[in-house]
């Protein structure tokens, strides 16, 4: 991977950034696409759209959503122990002994989420999972007044994991849903500007994804897409205890995938199929998801109908704080849309013909 590139895909997954707290990864994120973006801007709530070639037909919309899952401080009991509430769709199971940061308004307190010792468990029950609200957060404080002066309710939290790349090509972090998305756009925008496109490319990278697809439906109605791709982190299945007859069978490694039916429009996905073809990207095929969505839901029934698709990045170990991706999995989608977007003719539709 180019220097640059993967300089920038550590920056991203090495920031802090939960939904309805974006501002810093956007600045990140905007700074890098103003080196070769025509247009860079944001809107009220902090979605930020980086175009190439804004006066041209089609509109194609490139989505990756920016924030990612958190905490957010609900209580500080007498003792000083702090109690929080998810920010998106956390995991109560794999809470206890992480190490945290609190971002309050003077600074981050450190701090970690208690895990009781096995030695002072009851003995002879099952273990069972906590509820969030049974979790704390331990900052050392002595006291109640001691951690209220500190810490404050509605102070966000994140985990504390940073970037680190196995074996040349596999990198772990928290996060990976969906800063590679994210990355993807960016790097697909700069790859497409090189090559001309009679098309105009808008990379979006947008908030609150983990909260309702919140950002995208601003997006469906701010930008006026023509065509959107929502670049997506999508299950890779090829670990133990998954069973693929359920879930499919997605490899780490194998290719950006392509998802089949519901949002995503079929005339689309055979277009880039054929593209994925043409300049030797290989794919992976899913059924759509029963389980979730991405932000193509936004797009797909905005406007009378946005002709969508989800182009996915395996990742291993999702809304966790260790999910691994493969960074050649990310070039390949970053490639394949830049070809796509090249390969589009001026004004061209895609419409599902009866």
């Amino acid at each position: 991977m180019r220097k640059a590139s993967l300089a920038f895909l550590e920056s991203l997954l090495n920031t802090a950034s939960p939904s309805g707290f974006e501002p810093k990864i956007q600045r990140l994120w905007c700074d890098y696409v103003r080196k070769f973006a025509d247009e860079v801007h944001t809107d009220t709530y902090g979605n930020a759209v980086a175009v190439v070639n804004p006066t041209g037909s089609p509109r194609v919309l490139l989505d990756g959503h920016c924030d990612e899952l958190g905490l957010m401080v609900k209580h500080v009991d007498d003792k000083g122990f702090i109690y929080f509430q998810r920010i998106g769709g956390v995991d109560a199971a794999q809470l206890r002994g992480k190490r945290v940061e609190i971002h309050t308004a003077t600074g981050v307190v450190r701090g970690v989420i208690g895990a009781t010792a096995v030695h002072l468990q009851e003995r002879g029950k099952e273990p069972k999972s906590p509820k969030v609200h049974e979790c704390w957060i331990d900052i050392g404080a002595t006291d109640g007044d001691d951690a209220k002066k500190r810490v404050a309710v509605g102070d966000w939290v994140s985990f504390v994991e940073t970037f680190e790349i196995f074996n040349d090509k596999i990198a772990v972090a928290r996060a990976c849903d969906d800063r590679v998305g994210i990355w993807a756009a960016a790097e697909a925008l700069r790859l497409a500007k090189a090559k001309k496109p009679r098309c105009a490319i808008l990379a979006c990278s947008c908030i609150q994804e983990e909260t309702g697809l919140q950002g995208a439906k601003m997006s469906a109605h701010s930008q006026e897409p023509d065509v959107a791709l929502a670049l997506e982190v999508t299950h890779a299945t090829d670990t133990p205890g998954i069973d693929p007859k359920q879930h499919g069978e997605i490899k780490l490694a194998g290719g950006p995938t392509i998802s089949i039916g519901r949002e995503n429009h079929p005339v689309l996905i055979e277009r880039l199929r054929k593209v994925a073809k043409k300049v030797r990207v290989p794919l992976q095929l899913e059924a759509f998801s029963t389980s979730g969505g991405t932000d193509a839901l936004a797009y797909w029934t905005s406007r009378g109908g946005v002709p969508s698709a989800v182009i996915g990045i395996p990742d291993r170990y999702m809304h966790s704080t260790v999910e691994m991706v493969d960074l050649g999995d990310l070039e390949n989608v970053a490639k394949l849309v830049a070809a796509f977007c090249a390969d589009l003719k001026k004004g061209e539709t895609f419409r599902v013909k009866v």
